[in-house]
C-alpha cells in the first residue's frame, strides 16, 4: 500500500507532497518536517494514497516545505 504525506491547510484542502511505499518512512518524513519547526497555520498528515495523486519522493530535500 502507498502512503501519502500531506499538508493540510486551514481550510480543510488537503495537498499531496509525496507518496512513500511504507507508513513508517511517511510518519519519518513528518518527523524530519516537524523537527525543523512547528508550522503556524498548516499540519502535515498521512494518509492512504490514492492512485492517480501518487508521487514518489524518497529523497526529496524539505527546502520547498512551510516552516514558521
Amino acid at each position: 500500500m502507498n502512503w501519502q504525506v500531506c499538508i493540510r491547510y486551514p481550510n480543510g484542502q488537503e495537498k499531496a507532497i509525496c507518496s512513500f511505499q511504507n507508513r513508517e518512512n511517511a510518519l519519518k518524513r513528518i518527523d524530519a518536517i516537524y523537527s525543523q519547526g512547528y508550522p503556524m497555520h498548516v499540519a502535515y498528515v498521512v494518509r492512504p494514497a490514492q492512485c492517480r495523486e501518487t508521487v514518489l519522493c524518497q529523497t526529496e530535500p524539505l527546502s520547498h516545505l512551510q516552516i514558521a
